[in-house]
């Protein structure tokens, strides 16, 4: 069994984040459509271009699984779950930019979201 695989079977949390990125992605694709419908902006063009970002994306996700367990000492697995996290607060975001697009109320789900960037920047 491949290295990669091994770590997955011991931090099977990976593979739970990569199904929340997924599902965020789905939830963003499906609000992404809802808004557009309901601006009149919908483009068969941009959502042929969207769906080929979230394919694109997916696949880099899947690719740095067995590129993480290349560095060593635990830290492939730290830095995935990293770039997983970060990945699905963007994924949320671009959630409640469709939501202000259809016209819902995201203030503090805004201002959460900021406070979360702001802390990833201190750092």
């Amino acid at each position: 069994m491949t290295d990669w695989m091994k770590m997955i079977e011991k931090e099977p949390k990976l593979l739970f984040v990569l199904a929340l990125i997924s599902a965020a992605m789905l939830l963003d694709l499906l609000t992404g459509l809802i808004a557009a419908k309901l601006t009149k902006q919908i483009s068969s063009k941009i959502g042929i271009n969207g769906i080929l970002r979230k394919i694109a994306s997916i696949l880099l996700l899947l690719f740095f699984l067995p590129v993480s367990s290349l560095i060593p000492l635990q830290a492939g697995s730290l830095l995935l779950y990293a770039f997983y996290l970060s990945f699905l607060l963007m994924e949320l975001h671009s959630i409640l930019e469709n939501y202000e697009k259809m016209g819902l109320k995201t203030e503090i789900f805004q201002r959460f979201l900021q406070q979360i960037f702001k802390q990833e920047k201190d750092e």
